[in-house]
């Protein structure tokens, strides 16, 4: 064997290195991004979690969140800061989940289930009040879609 040829099976056999370096490669980011999505997801299921335990806990916190929906004048000062607080809560978590769907870190179906949590919240009297005096601390993109009628 040549010296010539020597060099081309070098060449060769460096150039198959890469291809499977290249393919390994790609395997390996294919998997960071499944980890990613899976991380956001759970990230989304424990806010969500997170939003609804509150009432769940608390008695009073329910029994806010229940008027407050429905008539919200009906609340005292300190009720009402209450339930805004958390609905401001509510949409500040939709508002991230918002985000990571639309940079594609959070899957389509988690986002259409909080989506549609949300929206029903602001259509509510309480929340729609609490909404229009909110809003504006929001990012713009999300202020669009949450006063659309899109669901998703």
């Amino acid at each position: 064997m040549t010296i010539e040829q020597l060099g081309g099976l070098g060449e060769f056999i460096g150039a198959m290195a890469v291809v499977v370096s290249l393919i390994f490669i790609a395997l390996e980011i294919r998997s960071n991004s499944r980890s990613t999505r899976l991380a956001a997801l759970q990230t989304a299921m424990e806010s969500s979690q997170r939003i609804i335990e509150l009432p769940a806990r608390d008695r009073d916190l329910s029994r806010v969140i229940r008027i407050g929906s429905n008539d919200p004048d009906s609340l005292t000062e300190d009720e009402y800061a209450q339930y805004r607080y958390w609905l401001i809560l509510s949409f500040r978590s939709t508002e991230n989940l918002f985000v990571q769907y639309k940079s594609g870190g959070l899957d389509h179906e988690t986002w259409v289930a909080r989506a549609g949590a949300s929206k029903w919240m602001m259509a509510t009297p309480g929340g729609s009040k609490v909404w229009a005096s909110a809003s504006n601390r929001y990012r713009v993109d999300f202020q669009k879609w949450m006063g659309s009628s899109e669901k998703q």
